[in-house]
């Protein structure tokens, strides 16, 4: 996705690191405090996507949303504005709930890591693309006959699939929105089953990846070919042959042209360098590559697709800030009306917005890892848009579907650099700025 962005709801605009344990003595007194019921241990969410707010008042600015049966860890019972209840529970610092939206409960703190990814899979859902324009959506499966539908979808649609059902002699898929679909009238997708390479400490940045399918590999000499690569073939490069040339680390060569090479690169003003340990990425435009570290040194590595070159879908280029965090979301630019096809993808997993709209998020519907293929966003393989969600600040904790940084709680650094073109300006943007549909 990218330049015009995932349409958001509004709810998304905050959130909270919530630890299993907290330090009462680092979090200030906010207002007056009243006692719970007593062996309250956590309070527990009652409705879906419930806000937590920085402060014990309505209006506060926003630090997330918690999936409903999520527990968390009550801290303190304070009276503040705007509640119908009176009371707010602190939940972790800068982090209150509405006591509308909970209940107190005699049980330890608990929730589900989002988004639910079951053991062996991908991705947290089944997904499907829509064959054909005008393919309609039903409230139930007994609605097909009387052909009395609901939503009608586009060709090219994605739908996430919750479950399959046979009625009637019709085989339909149930989207994560409750609809039902003809299943004769999508086609399913599975994501690139393609990882990157983790760094071990004291270990060069030596891996490149083959981007042309059947590249040629030749023998030392540069004179006879010795085989064919396949696209993405992981490769360790132990120098320069001769000019356009790369050594393998088993004395063969390939053209330079033919592989993505990662480079290492010093920190940006804005990370504090090897003392601290800073996490933060570095994508190359140019190689279409990224590395992440700790300071100064690369722990992982991987293959990416930028946005397209072209002004309008480039990724833009400077050093941004992680501005919030989704485990999923949906990314459509219906309101748009100067684009010959308009598309939607529902629940798009992994999302990390560092610029507007831009960011990091899983793509499962293309294999083009290593080119330019978004519409400005960072487009990531299930496997590696899932450990750069969890290797990036803030943390998403158990129950909680998004999160925004807070001063205290900074996100990541990212930098964005294109040693190979002159790309489009990025334009500032504030935290709770809400982006527009993205594209993918």
């Amino acid at each position: 996705m990218g330049s015009a962005a995932p349409r958001i709801d509004g709810r998304l605009l905050g959130l909270i690191v919530a630890p299993s344990v907290v330090l009462l003595a680092a979090i200030p007194l906010a207002s007056t405090q009243v006692p719970p019921p007593p062996g309250t241990r956590s309070v527990q969410m009652i409705d879906e996507g419930v806000v937590v707010l920085r402060e014990p008042r309505m209006g506060a600015k926003r630090r997330g949303l918690v999936k409903i049966g999520t527990r968390l860890p009550l801290c303190r019972r304070v009276m503040g504005d705007g509640c119908e209840t009176g009371f707010w529970a602190q939940v972790g610092p800068d982090a209150f709930i509405c006591e509308r939206f909970v209940q107190m409960s005699r049980e330890a703190p608990a929730g589900t890591p989002q988004p639910v990814v079951r053991s062996g899979e991908l991705l947290p859902h089944s997904y499907a693309f829509v064959r054909v324009d005008g393919t309609r959506a039903f409230l139930q499966p007994s609605d097909y006959d009387a052909d009395e539908y609901t939503e009608a979808y586009g060709s090219g649609f994605g739908l996430a699939i919750t479950d399959r059902v046979h009625y009637s002699g019709v085989d339909f898929v149930k989207t994560v929105k409750g609809f039902y679909v003809a299943e004769d009238s999508v086609r399913y997708v599975r994501g690139l089953d393609f990882a990157g390479v983790q760094i071990a400490a004291g270990a060069a940045l030596d891996v490149a990846w083959v981007v042309r399918e059947g590249a040629q590999v030749r023998d030392a000499a540069g004179r006879r070919a010795v085989r064919r690569a396949p696209r993405l073939e992981e490769l360790h490069i132990a120098g320069d042959a001769r000019p356009g040339w790369l050594r393998l680390a088993d004395g063969s060569t390939i053209s330079a042209r033919d592989v993505a090479r990662p480079s290492v690169s010093a920190p940006p003003d804005t990370v504090t360098g090897a003392a601290t340990g800073e996490r933060w990425i570095d994508v190359d435009v140019a190689s279409q590559t990224l590395v992440a570290y700790e300071g100064t040194r690369p722990v992982f590595t991987t293959l990416v697709s930028t946005g397209r070159a072209t002004r309008e879908h480039a990724t833009p280029v400077g050093t941004f800030r992680i501005w919030i965090k989704l485990a999923t979301t949906d990314m459509d630019d219906l309101e748009r009306e100067d684009v010959e096809r308009n598309y939607a993808i529902q629940a798009v997993p992994w999302v990390q917005f560092f610029e507007a709209s831009n960011g990091f998020h899983a793509a499962f519907w293309h294999r083009d890892f290593g080119h330019r293929h978004s519409h400005g966003c960072v487009n990531l393989s299930p496997r590696d848009a899932r450990f750069l969600f969890d290797f990036t600040r803030p943390a998403l904790p158990p129950g909680w579907t998004a999160i925004l940084p807070t001063d205290r709680d900074k996100g990541t650094v990212v930098r964005v650099r294109d040693p190979s073109a002159r790309s489009r300006p990025a334009t500032a943007r504030g935290a709770t700025a809400t982006p527009r549909p993205a594209e993918r």
